[in-house]
This record gives structure tokens, C-alpha cells and sequence, in this order.
């Protein structure tokens, strides 16, 4: 399938599941390597930057640095079960209560428990982090499964369109999926999560092999 516009990206994720923006272990499984030059950098109009925040609307979905720190949209499905695995049993309290948040991460963390979401720019502020360690922490919250991106804020032209790079608009992982998401991860052993993945993932690409989803899928 070629990405011409945004209902190709959202049928992308819903069939497979996930779609990574950037090249990956999978081969030509990626927004970038599945777009229309006419729509990856478009001489006008939206493109498939402008269309992150749709996208995400329409697969009820999440987007964030979920591969080896690099951008991707996940299904709920999919993030319920790399969720299940990435956080090894934990909840928050207990991953933090047991060392594995750095500082800048649990300081991250509890501005974001204090709303629903919040916009990159603004929330930065508030945890009066420097960029790069505001950075570091937000990517390491997603790795995490902690943390999405729950959207994008953009300008407007005069007509109603996005333009410019959006703002990415923060959100725990919990409060975006809403009040069963936590009971929906416990049903699976942390191992029984990696082997459903690892299934998925063969299960959907014929010429993935096994090292292939693995190296997809990375640490906890």
C-alpha cells in the first residue's frame, strides 16, 4: 500500500497493528518508505507530518518514541501488549519506587499526572528541565509505555489547515487509554506479552523472520 493520504496511514495501523514513521527492522514498513514523494514533503497542501494528530484520532491509537527511541503509531491492542512486556510486571509506583526512573523522568511524570495532557513546549517549562534532559526523560516514558503522544498542536491557515512542525502534546499512557487500560495489561504475564508480539508481528509480515521482530521490539 502506498501512503497517498491520511486514511491510508490509519488503515496501515489498524490492519497491522503499528506503523513505524522512520525505517526499522522491517523492510519498506514505514511511513517514510510507504509515502508518495507528492505527500512526504508536499510543495503545498498537508502531508503525512500534518496528518500525525488525524491519525491518531481516527485508529484511536497512540503515537510516540516506542522503538528504540524512534517514532511509530501503535493500535491499542498493540501498545496493550508492548505495555504488558516493556513494563515487566510494574506499575509506575513501583517501577520508580524501585530505581529504574531517573529523576528527570519521575519530575516528567508528575507534571503529566497533574492533566490530561500537555503541549512539549509548555510542559517543559514546568518541569524546568533543560531541552536535552527533557528530552532524554519524555523518550525514556515512552520506551517505558509510560507516557504518548496523545497528539499535535498545529497553526491554522485562514482555510483550516495544519501547517508548520506541530507540537507534540504529552499524555500518560494510563489517562489516555482510559480507566481499564491498567487491567487490560494485567491479564498478561510479561513473557506471554513478548511471545503475542513476536506472533503479530510474523503473523503479519511473511518475510520478517523471528531476529527481525526481535530487534523491532528491543529492551523493556
Amino acid at each position: 500500500m502506498i501512503i497517498k493520504g491520511k486514511d491510508d496511514m490509519a488503515a496501515i495501523v489498524e490492519k497491522y497493528g503499528f506503523l513505524p514513521f522512520f525505517s526499522s527492522s522491517i523492510p519498506g514498513f514505514s511511513v517514510e518508505e510507504l509515502s508518495s514523494p507528492k505527500v512526504w514533503f508536499p510543495p503545498k497542501g498537508e502531508g503525512v507530518w500534518e496528518w500525525k494528530d488525524d491519525v491518531i484520532s481516527m485508529t484511536g491509537g497512540a503515537y510516540g518514541r516506542f522503538f528504540h527511541s524512534r517514532p511509530a503509531f501503535v493500535s491499542r491492542e498493540f501498545f496493550t501488549l508492548l505495555a504488558a512486556y516493556r513494563r515487566d510486571g510494574y506499575d509506575y509506583e513501583g517501577f520508580s519506587g524501585d530505581g529504574h526512573a531517573t529523576r528527570s523522568e519521575r519530575t516528567v511524570y508528575e507534571k503529566l499526572e497533574e492533566t490530561d495532557s500537555e503541549v512539549s513546549t509548555y510542559l517543559r517549562l514546568q518541569t524546568k528541565l533543560s531541552r536535552s534532559t527533557f528530552d532524554k526523560a519524555v523518550a525514556g516514558l515512552q520506551m517505558q509505555t509510560f507516557a504518548v503522544i496523545s497528539g499535535f498542536d498545529y497553526k491554522r491557515s485562514k482555510d483550516g489547515r495544519n501547517y508548520g512542525w506541530g507540537l507534540a502534546r504529552y499524555a500518560l499512557a494510563d489517562t489516555f487509554f482510559g480507566p481499564d487500560f491498567e487491567d487490560d495489561i494485567d491479564r498478561y504475564l510479561p513473557e506471554d506479552a513478548y511471545e503475542a508480539l513476536i506472533d503479530h508481528i510474523l503473523s503479519r509480515f511473511s518475510g520478517c523472520d523471528r531476529s527481525d521482530a526481535v530487534r523491532l521490539l528491543g529492551h523493556r
